[in-house]
């Protein structure tokens, strides 16, 4: 089978990741995967296998540009004969349909991941294009109903497909927590809350850093911030008329993220919306506890309403921080052993193997 992935960028973000990693496994579960992706520069590299070709059209916010690079994909999947074209995020979603409109594509599915896609006009064009479409998937159920509530996915060719991670990749590791903590001189004793995405408004790292300064003026604690982004200048100001300069550790992009799970003893989610929240599934194979706003496919993922608050709500997250510090670390770890099996169910070879089967049905 031929399959060929049509992503708008292949940047550091979670649609990315989990793209390359469906590929990867598709690949070697014997299919032959091409992936082509429209805007950037390629920061997955070194994370596809040497047998998925890789194709970037470097396309331009303008007409011009569009139609040229419809030409040079239709040219690619002239060559490649896909027996599925399977997009990924909007941009990319809309551009393959357009271009089915004139280039044989035998089966065409389109990918979502996540509810919110930037207002109307976006959800007018899926909802437009819709005809153009043979499956149309979200990560969430939430997601899901509500592309089909605002009728830009049609219900009777939509479902909601998880995403996953790599479990052998994501699991505590005692001497990766010692090397981190020394490494930023946290001691022994204190308490590190973890977060782990960009650093942009839709992450809301506002409101966490406003409730960590609550929370460390009661209790020894630290915040790490991994991840980097437009805001990094605002926040570490944030952190400063806070006094929190010594609290709040911005350690920027980091590749060994599973080390920093393992050297933190809660995970907090802020975000303000969200789609698929690889970080708190990675975070829970890694036996942390989850302090998580409700946000995007959490409360399907977390399966434990005790630890969700509302988003954009200090007091609150303020108050569950403080509730996961006062337990003991046996109460800690049965929460934690708890997480590891629920992850259980999301791991990426039970995820390409579903993927499988509805290429092969369709």
């Amino acid at each position: 089978m031929n399959i060929a992935y049509v992503i708008t960028g292949l940047g550091v973000g979670g649609a990315e990741k989990v793209t390359v990693d469906i590929a990867n496994r598709i690949s070697r579960l014997g299919s032959n995967v091409m992936i082509i992706y429209l805007v950037g520069e390629n920061l997955n590299q070194k994370n596809i296998d040497t047998s998925i070709k890789t194709y970037g059209v470097n396309m331009k916010k303008n007409p011009v540009s569009f139609f040229i690079c419809l030409i040079k994909v239709w040219k690619i999947l002239k060559d490649f004969k896909p027996d599925i074209v399977h997009g990924q995020m909007f941009h990319a979603n809309i551009f393959i349909r357009i271009l089915r409109l004139f280039a044989k594509i035998p089966k065409l599915i389109s990918t979502e991941h996540t509810s919110y896609i930037g207002g109307e006009l976006r959800m007018f064009l899926y909802r437009t294009t819709d005809f153009l479409s043979d499956l149309n998937t979200n990560v969430s159920q939430g997601a899901t109903d509500y592309f089909v509530k605002k009728k830009a996915f049609s219900a009777k060719k939509s479902r909601t497909v998880y995403n996953g991670i790599d479990l052998e990749k994501f699991r505590f590791d005692p001497q990766a927590r010692q090397e981190i903590r020394q490494q930023y001189k946290i001691d022994d004793s204190d308490f590190v809350f973890l977060n782990v995405g960009r650093l942009v408004p839709a992450k809301d790292h506002t409101t966490l850093i406003e409730a960590f300064a609550m929370v460390t003026s009661t209790k020894t604690s630290k915040l790490m911030l991994v991840g980097y982004g437009e805001l990094c200048s605002d926040l570490e100001n944030l952190a400063k008329r806070k006094n929190l300069s010594d609290k709040v550790i911005f350690a920027g992009k980091q590749d060994n993220i599973a080390d920093y799970y393992s050297a933190a003893d809660c995970f907090v989610l802020s975000s303000a919306w969200e789609g698929f929240v690889l970080v708190v599934l990675e975070a829970m194979a890694c036996k942390l506890p989850i302090v998580a706003s409700d946000a995007g496919g959490v409360r399907e993922v977390l399966n434990d309403d005790s630890f969700i608050i509302p988003v954009k709500d200090s007091q609150r997250l303020k108050n569950k921080m403080l509730y996961v510090m006062e337990l003991n670390k046996e109460q800690r770890d049965q929460v934690g052993e708890k997480n590891i099996k629920t992850v259980q169910r999301y791991d990426i070879n039970i995820i390409s193997n579903n993927w499988l089967k509805i290429y092969q049905q369709h």
